[in-house]
């Protein structure tokens, strides 16, 4: 999986729910659904940083949800195993790691981020080596 695959937000459709998403958190930001005009400044602030925020992690959970499709495509059962290499530097961080399955989490092998091509294929190759010994 090269990058990470969000969707183009630009588009009609995406500004359309991400505007939804952002109006519903701001309507339910501390379980209160009012009139804005009736807040201070600082609550309006806080209010709409909250909205940003949810806004932000729909659109990463719809990218980290076509991650994890992708990833289920290559192993289709129990029994079944397959390397996936997640080439992008964000894979590293916990915030987007955390959004994987706990079962490819586990699996998950973390290395330096700038691993050479031959570094990755080595590993590779153990990985299957180690299978093929069961």
């Amino acid at each position: 999986m090269v990058g990470l695959p969000f969707p183009n937000s630009n588009t009609a459709e995406w500004r359309a729910k991400l505007e939804h998403v952002e109006k519903v958190a701001r309507d339910s930001y501390c379980g209160v659904s009012l009139d804005q005009s009736s807040f201070s400044l600082s609550e309006t602030a806080a209010r709409n940083a909250f909205a940003k925020a949810a806004g932000r992690e729909f659109y990463e959970n719809a990218c980290m949800r076509a991650v994890n499709q992708s990833i289920g495509r290559a192993i289709r059962h129990r029994e079944d195993y397959a390397v996936i290499a997640l080439l992008d530097r964000r894979y590293s961080t916990d915030k987007i790691a955390s959004k994987l399955p706990k079962w490819i989490q586990n699996g998950l092998v973390r290395g330096p981020v700038d691993k050479v091509f031959g570094e990755v294929m080595a590993i590779t190759g153990r990985f299957f080596r180690a299978k093929n010994a069961l």
